[in-house]
């Protein structure tokens, strides 16, 4: 009797520690995305929300010189990163790999998700905006609009990047400069603005309003109605506009 107990006993810990083995195999082989916090939690001394919806989420990650962030994970689909200085970052993978970046400021990129830790390689701030979609159900196509501004005024309204996700344009009006009128397509949209802007804008039913805002400022804009634009400061004013095409109503 007590040899068949020692046999049974024996036969409980062996399928004990099959499990363990089993369980730590399947943890060891899980995502990295699994095992690292957004970068929000893994470090709020380094990143700042500044708008969140149903659409996307924008946050700013910024670090002093040689400061560095913990190891932390960028969702899918991924993000587009304005850069609102230049970058000298030194990025560690979750897997042991690295790699150093360069960008300058005013740089837009498109970067796939990615779980790494990261360092400010240099001795100056480093400050960049990630503009993340949200994954859709039952994606739309990207509407189209015959009076895009993209169309009407390609020299001041230019796409510097797109995917099936978002559609970036870089906007540069002169001073007191006036442009034509035009529609955005019917998506709602994260304007970032890297100047300021004093603004009058005219609509097609012939009412108008003025806006002003200040350089860094982070904005939500809903679809609109056809408008023409007019800079009425003594600077250019620059900004980039980025279009969630999944952003439809």
């Amino acid at each position: 009797m007590p040899r068949r107990q020692y046999k049974t006993l024996s036969s409980y810990a062996r399928t004990f520690f099959l499990i363990a083995a089993a369980s730590a195999s399947a943890w060891a082989q899980q995502p990295a995305s699994k095992q690292a916090p957004d970068p929000l939690k893994a470090d709020p001394q380094h990143t700042h929300l500044e708008l969140e919806n149903q659409w996307v989420r924008v946050f700013q990650e910024h670090l002093g010189p040689h400061e560095t962030m913990p190891m932390h994970q960028h969702p899918a689909p991924g993000a587009v990163i304005v850069f609102q200085t230049d970058r000298n970052n030194h990025l560690v993978y979750f897997d042991g790999t690295s790699k150093d970046f360069h960008n300058s400021a005013g740089d837009v990129i498109w970067a796939a998700p990615t779980t790494h830790k990261s360092e400010n390689s240099s001795g100056a701030q480093f400050a960049a905006l990630q503009i993340e979609p949200k994954p859709v159900a039952n994606a739309k196509p990207f509407p189209t609009e015959s009076t895009d501004a993209v169309i009407v005024d390609p020299t001041r309204y230019q796409v510097i990047l797109e995917n099936q996700w978002v559609r970036a344009i870089r906007v540069t009006v002169g001073a007191h400069e006036k442009l034509k009128m035009h529609k955005h397509p019917a998506t709602g949209a994260v304007v970032i603005y890297l100047s300021d802007q004093d603004m009058r804008q005219f609509h097609a039913d012939g009412t108008s309003h003025e806006s002003h805002f200040k350089a860094g400022t982070v904005r939500w804009v809903p679809p609109d109605a056809a408008h023409q634009d007019e800079n009425i400061g003594d600077k250019p004013f620059r900004l980039i506009r980025i279009e969630l095409k999944q952003a439809q109503n």
